[in-house]
C-alpha cells in the first residue's frame, strides 16, 4: 500500500477540521464574554448600554471585554503602587526626613512667605495663588510711570494700579524647592477649625505650612528659616513696625498682635523738641535696654519696667518723639487703645502678658480713656444727682400747692441735655470697658510683663489719677509746650533745607550710634524725674543747600538763615504749636519768601479765631 498517497489525502481533511474547531471555539468564547457582560450590564441596571457596547466592538473591530479587562487590571495595579508608595513614603517621611510647623498665627509665617514670594523657581511653580501687591505709601516710585490728566497739569494714577503686577506665592498644595543644595519640600493646608470667639461665624479658617527636607536633623530647616527672618527684617532695618491688638488672632482665647503699617524711621531732629530733655530721654531709655540692666534690678528686687508720661497741648510732638526713639533703638510699638469696645481687661492682661522682651507701648490720650477706679462710683454720682433734683423738685411743687411726684419733670421740662445724660447712662451699662484697676495690674500687677517700655500720652495730666501716675509706673515725665521762637526756626530752616534725613537704606544701628553717640554727658539718674521745657537752648542746625522736591527755590542757601530768624521774630513765643506752624509752612513749601510775607497776616488770622473761640480757619 502506498502510505504517502493516503497521507496526501487526509491532511486537507485533518487541517479543516481544526480549523472549524477554533473558529467554534472562538465564536464560542465571544459569545460567552458578550453574555457575561449583557449580564452585569443587567445587574448593575446598565442594560440599555448594550447596544453602545456593541456599536463599540464593531467599531474597534475587538472585542469590548478584553478592553474592560485591561482597564481594570491598570486599576489594580495603580491601587498597589499607590499602596506601596505610600508605605516606602511613610517609612522615609518618618525615618529619613524632618519637619517643622507653622501656623499663620505666629510672625514666622510672613517671614518664610514673603521669602517665598521672591523666590523664581517658586514664583515660576504650576501652582500659584496670585495677591494684589500695592506699594506702601513711602516705598519710591518710578516718576516716569505717572500720568497726568487731559490738561497736562495735574497728576493722574487711573491707571497706576492696570500697571501694577500682581504678587505670586505657592498655592495650597506640596511644593518643593532647593536652597543651598538642600531639597525643601513645603506643604501648605488650609483647614476650618472651631471659633472659640463665637459670633456668627462657628467656623474660622486656619493655614499652615509645613517645611521638611531629607535629613536626620531639621538644622537645616532652622537655617532656612534663620535666613528668611534675616532678610524679612534686613528690609525693614530703616523701619518702624506698629501693632494692635487683633481679636481674630487668639492664643488661648486671647486677643494676640498683628502688624498694621510700618514706616521710616523718624529722625529725633524731627522733632521739635528741646534739646536737653531729647538727652535725658534718650539717655534714660538706654540705660534701662542695657543687656546689664535685668540683672542689676533683679539684684535690688526692682521690677524691670520703664514709664514714661508725655504730657503737653495737641499737636506739640508726643507721638512723633514715641516714633523717633522706637527707630533709634530699633523696637516695635504696641499701640492700645483703651477704649476698643471688645477689648476686655482679660484680653489687656494677655496682650501685655504676650509682648516681646524689648518692645514700645504707647498708650495715646490715656486721659479719654474713661478711667474709673471704681465702676460704680459714676452710678453713684448720677444716683446723687437724680437724687438733689428730685428733691429740689419736690420742694417746687410743694411751694406751689400741689402733690409732689416721684418724676418731678413734666413733659414739657425735658431738655435735650437730659435725653443725651440718659443715652450715656445707656450707654456706660452696655460698656463697662477697662477700669483703672484692670491698667494698673496689667501695667505692674503681680503678673505683669518685664522689659517693656510704656509711653502714656495725655493733653490734660491734671485728670490723671494719682494711682497711674506714680512712681515706678511712670518714671520719668517729659513736658512739650507749643513752640518757640527758636523751635519755629529750626521749623523753618529744616523745612526748606535738603534732606538729611535717614534714606529707605540707612541701617537703624547707624541712626543710634549718630543719636545717642552724646548721651554719656548725662547724668545717671535714681530717682524719677520731671522734665520741663527749656527755651533758652538752641538746636543748631547744620547749613545744608536750601533744595524743594524739585530743586527750584526762591532763595539763596546764604539767605536762608536770616530769612528763618525774620519769620521766627513774627510768631509769638508760645502761643502756636509745631503742628500749627509745620502746617502753614507746608502750604508753602517751596515758597520760603512767601511763607515770610503771609507770616503776620496767618498770625492774626490765628489770634482771632482764638479770641472767637471757633474752629473754622479764617487764614491758612
Amino acid at each position: 500500500m502506498d502510505f504517502s498517497q493516503a497521507l496526501n489525502g487526509l491532511l486537507p481533511s485533518i487541517g479543516a477540521n481544526i480549523s472549524n474547531a477554533a473558529h467554534n471555539t472562538s465564536a464560542s468564547d465571544s459569545t460567552h464574554h458578550a453574555k457575561a457582560v449583557e449580564g452585569l450590564l443587567t445587574l448593575v441596571g446598565l442594560r440599555g448600554l448594550s447596544p453602545i457596547y456593541g456599536f463599540i466592538g464593531t467599531w474597534l473591530g475587538l472585542e469590548p471585554s478584553y478592553l474592560l479587562t485591561a482597564v481594570g487590571v491598570l486599576w489594580a495595579f495603580n491601587k498597589v503602587f499607590r499602596q506601596i508608595y505610600y508605605f516606602l513614603n511613610g517609612i522615609i517621611t518618618e525615618h529619613f526626613m524632618s519637619s517643622i510647623h507653622i501656623t499663620n498665627n505666629d510672625d514666622i509665617y510672613g517671614h518664610i512667605m514673603e521669602w517665598l514670594a521672591s523666590q523664581p523657581n517658586m514664583v515660576n511653580t504650576r501652582a500659584l495663588r496670585a495677591e494684589t501687591a500695592s506699594k506702601r505709601a513711602w516705598e519710591d516710585e518710578d516718576a516716569s510711570n505717572v500720568a497726568r490728566d487731559i490738561s497736562g497739569r495735574y497728576l493722574n494714577f487711573s491707571n497706576q494700579e492696570a500697571r501694577a503686577p500682581a504678587q505670586f506665592s505657592p498655592a495650597v498644595g506640596i511644593h518643593s524647592f532647593w536652597w543651598k543644595g538642600q531639597l525643601f519640600r513645603l506643604q501648605r493646608k488650609r483647614e476650618s477649625i472651631f471659633n472659640e470667639e463665637g459670633g456668627s461665624d462657628v467656623f474660622r479658617d486656619q493655614e499652615d505650612i509645613v517645611i521638611s527636607c531629607f535629613w536626620r536633623s531639621p538644622d537645616p530647616i532652622k537655617q532656612l528659616l534663620a535666613h528668611a527672618k534675616e532678610q524679612y527684617y534686613g528690609g525693614h532695618q530703616a523701619r518702624t513696625i506698629i501693632k494692635r491688638p487683633s481679636t481674630n488672632r487668639r492664643y488661648v482665647g486671647r486677643a494676640g498682635w498683628h502688624q498694621v503699617a510700618n514706616r521710616p524711621v523718624r529722625d529725633i531732629k524731627t522733632v521739635v523738641l528741646d534739646e536737653h530733655q531729647k538727652l535725658q530721654v534718650l539717655a534714660d531709655i538706654n540705660e534701662y535696654l542695657h543687656p546689664e540692666t535685668p540683672r542689676w534690678y533683679a539684684n535690688r528686687g526692682i521690677p524691670l519696667r520703664r514709664g514714661y508720661l508725655f504730657h503737653g497741648p495737641p499737636g506739640t510732638g508726643k507721638t512723633s518723639l514715641s516714633f523717633a526713639l522706637a527707630g533709634i533703638f530699633g523696637l516695635d510699638i504696641h499701640v492700645i487703645s483703651l477704649l476698643e469696645p471688645s477689648l476686655t481687661e482679660e484680653d489687656l492682661s494677655g496682650l501685655f502678658a504676650s509682648l516681646p522682651r524689648r518692645c514700645i507701648v504707647l498708650l495715646e490720650d490715656i486721659d479719654t480713656a474713661g478711667l474709673r477706679r471704681n465702676p460704680s462710683n459714676a452710678s453713684e454720682k448720677e444716683e446723687e444727682e437724680e437724687k438733689v433734683e428730685t428733691e429740689a423738685g419736690a420742694a417746687a411743687t410743694e411751694t406751689n400747692g400741689a402733690k409732689p411726684s416721684r418724676h418731678h419733670h413734666s413733659r414739657g421740662d425735658w431738655k435735650v441735655s437730659d435725653l443725651a445724660k440718659a443715652l450715656k447712662k445707656e450707654g456706660d451699662d452696655a460698656k463697662t470697658g477697662i477700669s483703672l484697676s484692670g491698667l494698673l495690674n496689667a501695667i505692674d500687677g503681680v503678673a505683669s510683663h518685664e522689659g517693656r517700655v510704656l509711653i502714656m500720652t495725655t493733653n490734660t495730666p491734671e485728670q490723671l489719677d494719682e494711682a497711674l501716675i506714680r512712681p515706678g509706673r511712670v518714671d520719668l515725665q517729659v513736658a512739650f509746650t507749643n513752640a518757640t521762637r527758636e523751635q519755629a526756626k529750626e521749623l523753618f530752616i529744616r523745612m526748606y533745607e535738603g534732606d538729611h534725613g535717614p534714606s529707605a537704606s540707612t541701617s537703624k544701628a547707624t541712626t543710634s550710634k549718630t543719636a545717642v553717640s552724646s548721651l554719656s554727658s548725662i547724668p545717671e539718674k535714681t530717682e524719677p524725674t520731671t522734665i520741663a521745657a527749656n527755651s533758652g537752648t538752641a538746636v543748631e542746625t547744620p547749613n545744608a543747600v536750601a533744595v524743594a522736591a524739585d530743586g527750584n527755590l526762591d532763595i539763596s542757601v546764604e539767605e536762608l538763615p536770616s530769612i528763618a530768624e525774620k519769620f521766627s521774630a513774627k510768631i509769638p513765643d508760645g502761643e502756636f504749636s509745631p503742628a500749627q506752624i509745620q502746617g502753614y509752612l507746608l502750604k508753602r513749601k517751596k515758597q520760603p519768601l512767601k511763607a515770610l510775607e503771609e507770616a503776620d497776616k496767618w498770625v492774626e488770622g490765628l489770634v482771632k479765631q482764638k479770641a472767637l473761640k471757633t474752629k473754622i480757619l479764617q487764614v491758612q
